[in-house]
């Protein structure tokens, strides 16, 4: 697609008009393929009713693009190919002349964001002129491919923001994509968003898992496109901000450090101060440390420091040096206790945080100015889940129930409110680091819940809103209203949990 093609209401309606006008021969096509007694056509006409279910659906064809998926399920679950199938084939002819008897969609244009790089990479050609539209429209740019054997290569290269990347691609498959750009240190930070036409929960499950930060079922409206990579961007801005040698809260250090924690390997020392406290300590580190280390102050007598892509022995010896030049400046007695994640997501922070503290009372047993927790640690073996507090807002006491089963299981704090303004007040007394929220609540709705947070102007818990309105306006009024992610009822609680530990990283 040309840099100056970018109206994302003409391609609409171009690609809507050259669907119309060669769908009959698409259907010609998928109907010979079911006819062939070949395990290979049959996948090529499974792939052919996955590419026009995600596109039809985009385009207006709504009845269309729920005929495919059924039909591409059959086929894909066929023992061998057969004429039975075609009743499915009169079905989907049938949905198309309802579509385009109905009235023509309306496209609405889509809100300006924060540019950024976009590598899209999709190989249907359609989708990824729509989507490469919208994108531009909205400021960003965008680098397409059609596969995914130049993804690396081209990642490298291009330095993207985020990566836009289907599922379902020829040759090599978004999830091994996927785990190549987790396994790059240079690359483990973009956020990758997978694009798919098949919503069900082990596909969705298998993503988050593999470290990708949405996960998109087509057909993908436009407008919740761009929130969610506006959501993406404000977050690695915000962990990228802080990464500037300035001391933090300690609750904002705890945000960023989970969510380094989650992309890189990474070192944490907790420093006890001399009898000048803290303050004077953290005066030295800022100008000391490098400018991606974060500080924050731990206690009224420790500093807390995360060292980024640092080994542990990397980490003594920088400690041992800023120890020594504070020494060296008549501030004596600070000592240091360091421990080390070796890998991506290896260790929590709590973990972390414990083993420098033993590593910190061992050095100031043994009269050394830094003590080392050695990776792969028993402690790390017995990691358990942080106890974080989740605070579940839902009229519905049978869906709280299993909410609350399943946040208890993952080792998380749980607290329980049935209507918006119960909801609110609890938000107070318990200070929760992620909200479950209803939008329909009795007395107070979940609407007003987010208005009422954004007006309070405090630092806002999580928000994952779990609601049985899936309408598009309600997503992108939910998200407009500060909503961090979006499930629609009915909803698989292996999923949530997963969610609430992605929004806690």
């Amino acid at each position: 697609m040309s840099d100056e093609v970018f109206d994302p209401e003409l391609v609409l309606r171009e690609t809507r008009s050259r669907f119309i006008a060669s769908f009959r021969e698409r259907c010609e096509q998928i109907r010979a393929l079911c006819l062939r007694d070949s395990a290979a056509a049959r996948d090529d006409a499974a792939r052919d009713l996955h590419k026009m279910a995600g596109l039809a659906g985009t385009i207006g064809f709504a009845r269309v693009s729920a005929e495919a998926s059924r039909f591409e399920t059959a086929v894909r679950e066929a023992d061998a190919t057969s004429a039975a199938e075609l009743p499915l084939m009169d079905a989907l002819l049938t949905a198309f002349s309802r579509d385009v008897a109905g009235p023509s969609p309306v496209f609405g244009t889509t809100a300006s964001a924060t540019p950024l790089t976009v590598l899209l990479v999709e190989d249907d050609a359609d989708q990824r002129d729509i989507l490469e539209a919208h994108l531009r429209h909205a400021g960003h740019r965008v680098v397409g491919l059609d596969a995914g054997d130049r993804v690396l290569t081209v990642a490298h290269e291009v330095k993207p923001g985020v990566i836009l990347l289907d599922l379902n691609l020829p040759g090599i498959d978004g999830h091994e994509i996927c785990r190549r750009l987790k396994a790059e240190p240079a690359l483990a930070s973009i956020p990758v968003v997978f694009l798919s036409g098949e919503g069900q929960i082990d596909q969705r499950l298998a993503g988050l898992a593999l470290g990708a930060d949405e996960f998109l079922v087509k057909p993908i409206d436009p407008r919740e496109l761009l929130l969610r990579l506006q959501r993406l961007h404000q977050r690695a801005k915000a962990s990228l901000d802080a990464e500037v040698g300035e001391p933090l809260t300690y609750d904002r250090f705890c945000a960023v450090a989970r969510d380094i924690l989650q992309r890189d390997r990474a070192a944490v020392a907790l420093l006890r101060a001399s009898h000048n406290g803290p303050a004077a300590l953290l005066n030295v580190l800022r100008h000391e440390v490098r400018r991606r280390d974060i500080l924050a102050e731990y206690d009224r007598h420790h500093v807390v420091l995360l060292l980024p892509d640092a080994t542990a022995i990397a980490a003594r010896d920088r400690l041992a040096a800023i120890i020594q030049l504070v020494s060296e400046r008549g501030d004596e007695g600070v000592a240091a206790g360091i421990a080390a994640a070796g890998a991506a997501g290896e260790r929590s922070l709590e973990v972390l945080l414990a083993e420098a503290d033993e590593a910190l009372t061992a050095a100031r047993y043994r009269g050394v100015p830094v003590g080392l927790k050695a990776e792969g640690s028993r402690a790390a073996r017995q990691e358990t889940p942080d106890g974080a507090v989740v605070l579940v807002g839902d009229d519905d006491p049978d869906v709280s129930r299993i909410v609350d089963a399943h946040l208890g299981a993952a080792g998380y704090q749980r607290v329980l409110t049935f209507d918006g303004a119960t909801t609110l007040e609890q938000l107070q007394v318990h200070r929760p680091a992620v909200l479950v929220l209803d939008l329909m609540m009795p007395r107070v709705t979940g609407f007003d819940v987010l208005k009422k947070i954004r007006e309070r102007g405090e630092t806002p818990p999580k928000i994952l809103v779990l609601s049985a309105r899936g309408r598009e306006d309600d997503v992108t009024r939910a998200f407009d209203l500060g909503a961090d992610d979006y499930m629609s009822k009915p909803f698989n609680p292996h999923e949530l949990v997963a969610r609430v530990a992605r929004l806690l990283r």
